[in-house]
């Protein structure tokens, strides 16, 4: 069982993969995004399981979480 991650340890895992990607074959970079998954799912579900609802700051923090990632991926 995979352990939560925090947002930094989830980010540092993200840019390595990503940086590494220019030398992935199509079946490494398949399995490098279920590995994302399996990193991001459980810290996720763990961090919702708290409180059956995001507070408004939580909420809020979780949309830019959001928008950042897609901001990085469209950089890139």
């Amino acid at each position: 069982m995979i352990q939560a991650f925090t947002r930094k340890e989830y980010e540092l895992l993200y840019s390595a993969l990503k940086s590494y990607r220019a030398y992935m074959t199509r079946e490494d970079e398949v399995i490098s995004e279920k590995i994302l998954d399996k990193v991001f799912y459980p810290s996720f579900d763990a961090l919702q399981s708290k409180s059956p609802f995001f507070d408004k700051d939580e909420l809020e923090q979780a949309v830019e979480d959001a928008e950042e990632a897609l901001r990085m991926e469209g950089t890139n």
